[in-house]
C-alpha cells in the first residue's frame, strides 16, 4: 500500500482520531491495538512510518520499536511514539531505542500532521 503509516495503539479514540487526521493529509493509515499485529503490518505493507504507543498489548511499543530496528529492512523506518508516558526513563529509553520522535498525549493534532510532512 502506497504512502501508508502504521498506527498502533489499543486506545480505539486514538486510532480514530490518528486516522482521520492522517488520512485527511493524504496518507493510507493502518490502524492495531496491539504490538504483534503492528508488527506484522510492518513486515507486509512496507509502510513510510510508524506510529506507537508504549503501553499496549503484545508487548508493547517499546518492545515493537526495538524489533523494527534490529531488522536491516525496516531499521531507517521513522518511527514515533505517541504516548502518555511522560517519565524520563522511558523517553529515553525510546530515544536510545531509535525512536524518531516522542510526542506526548494529548496531542496538538495540527503538530502530528506537520511532524509525517517531512518523512
Amino acid at each position: 500500500m502506497q504512502n501508508c503509516i502504521v498506527v498502533a495503539d489499543d486506545d480505539p479514540t486514538i486510532l480514530e482520531l490518528v486516522t482521520l487526521l492522517l488520512g485527511a493529509a493524504r496518507y493510507n493509515v493502518i490502524a492495531t491495538t496491539d504490538a504483534v499485529a503492528a508488527m506484522a503490518m510492518v513486515r507486509t505493507k512496507e509502510p513510510v512510518a510508524v506510529i506507537l504507543d508504549v503501553q499496549m498489548p503484545g508487548g508493547g511499543g517499546l518492545s515493537a520499536l526495538s524489533k523494527i530496528k534490529a531488522d536491516p529492512k525496516t531499521s531507517k523506518l521513522p518511527v514515533m511514539m505517541l504516548t502518555g508516558e511522560r517519565d524520563a526513563v522511558t523517553v529515553k529509553r525510546a530515544m536510545d531505542g531509535g525512536a524518531d520522535d516522542y510526542m506526548l498525549k494529548p496531542f496538538d493534532p495540527d503538530t502530528l500532521v506537520e511532524r509525517y510532512r517531512g518523512w
